[in-house]
C-alpha cells in the first residue's frame, strides 16, 4: 500500500513541476524524491509522470491519481483538524437560540454547571420561537426545534415528543367536548402563528380546516390562554405534562394526538464543529438522557 509520505511527495512534484524545488522544501536530495515516485509508480503498476530535461507532464493515468491523492490528502488534513478540535479547550462566545418553555426548562437551568466546567466560555441566549437566519445572526445552535431548520444547516436528532389537544376544564364546560378532529370547527381553537398552514389540521386520513380564535407566536403564552379558559390548544406533550398532572388542563381527542415527532438541534454545516459548539452538545444530550430516564412518559 502506498504510503501517505510518497503520496505527498507525488502531489508536491506535481505541483512544483520540479524534483528540485521538492527536495529543497523537504530537506532532501533530488534523488530521494525521484526515489520515492519510481517506488510509488512501481507499487501502483503505472506511470505517473513522463520525465524530460526540461520538463516533467502527468501522464493520463497520472492525472487521475493525482486527483485523487488531493481529495485523499484533503480529507486528511480535515480528520487532522477535528482531532485538532477536540482535543482544545472550549472557548469563545456560544450563541444559542431556542423557545421560551424548552430554554426555561431543559437549558437555563442547566447554563451554571455548563460554565463552570468550561469557563473560558461565554453565552448569549435567546429565548425565541422563529427559525433564525443562522449567517446573519451569528447563531451557533438552534435547540429543541420540531419543525423544519434552514436547509444550510446541519440537523441532529437530540429527543422526541408529541402534540397533545387540550383545555381546561372549565372551557369544556362552557364549550362542550369535540370528540373526533371536525368537532374542532365549532370550537375556539389557539394557534402558534408560525405553523404553517396554522389553521389546518392533518391527522392520519382526517383533516380540517379552522378559524382560530386566537394567533399567538409564543408557546407559553397559548398554554397560559388555555389555562385560562380561552380555547383549545395543541401543544408539546412536556409543556402540558404537568397542567395535565394539576387539572388545570385536560386532554382531548387522545386517539389522535399519539403520533411521535422528532426535536432537533440546528447547526450550520462546517468541515468540523468546533469545541464550544461539540461540547454544548455533548453536555445537552447528557441532560436530557438523564431527565428522559426520570420522565419516561415524556420523552422517550
Amino acid at each position: 500500500m502506498q504510503s501517505l509520505e510518497r503520496i505527498q511527495t507525488f502531489v508536491k512534484v506535481v505541483e512544483a513541476n520540479s524534483y528540485a524545488a521538492v527536495a529543497e522544501q523537504v530537506n532532501k536530495s533530488r534523488a530521494a524524491i525521484s526515489k520515492q515516485i519510481s517506488s510509488l509508480e512501481q507499487e501502483l503498476g503505472i506511470k505517473l509522470i513522463e520525465r524530460t530535461t526540461r520538463r516533467l507532464s502527468l501522464t493520463e493515468d497520472g492525472a487521475l491519481y493525482y486527483a485523487q491523492c488531493k481529495r485523499l490528502l484533503e480529507i486528511t488534513h480535515e480528520m487532522e483538524g477535528l482531532v485538532s478540535s477536540m482535543r482544545k479547550e472550549p472557548t469563545g462566545t456560544l450563541h444559542l437560540c431556542c423557545g421560551r418553555y424548552f430554554g426555561e426548562q431543559l437549558v437555563v437551568p442547566h447554563l451554571g454547571e455548563f460554565l463552570e466546567a468550561y469557563p473560558k466560555v461565554r453565552i448569549n441566549l435567546r429565548l425565541e420561537e422563529r427559525i433564525p437566519d443562522f449567517v446573519k445572526e451569528n447563531i451557533d445552535l438552534l435547540i429543541g426545534v420540531s419543525m423544519p431548520g434552514p436547509s444550510e444547516s446541519v440537523r441532529r436528532k437530540i429527543s422526541k415528543t408529541r402534540y397533545v389537544f387540550c383545555a381546561s376544564p372549565s372551557y369544556l364546560e362552557r364549550y362542550g367536548t369535540p370528540q373526533k378532529v371536525s368537532d374542532l370547527s365549532y370550537h375556539r381553537y389557539i394557534t402558534h402563528s408560525m405553523r404553517q398552514p396554522d389553521n389546518i389540521l392533518t391527522l392520519g386520513d382526517q383533516q380540517v380546516t379552522l378559524d382560530p380564535y386566537l394567533r399567538i407566536n409564543d408557546a407559553w403564552s397559548m398554554l397560559t390562554c388555555a389555562q385560562n379558559g380561552l380555547g383549545i390548544v395543541k401543544l408539546h406533550d412536556y409543556m402540558v405534562r404537568e397542567s395535565l398532572q394539576t387539572g388545570k388542563l385536560i386532554e382531548i381527542l387522545h386517539p389522535y394526538s399519539q403520533e411521535e415527532y422528532p426535536i432537533f438541534v440546528y447547526y450550520m454545516q462546517n468541515r468540523y464543529l468546533s469545541p464550544k459548539i461539540r461540547h454544548f452538545i455533548d453536555f445537552l444530550l447528557t441532560k436530557l438522557k438523564k431527565f428522559n430516564q426520570s420522565n419516561s412518559s415524556l420523552f422517550k
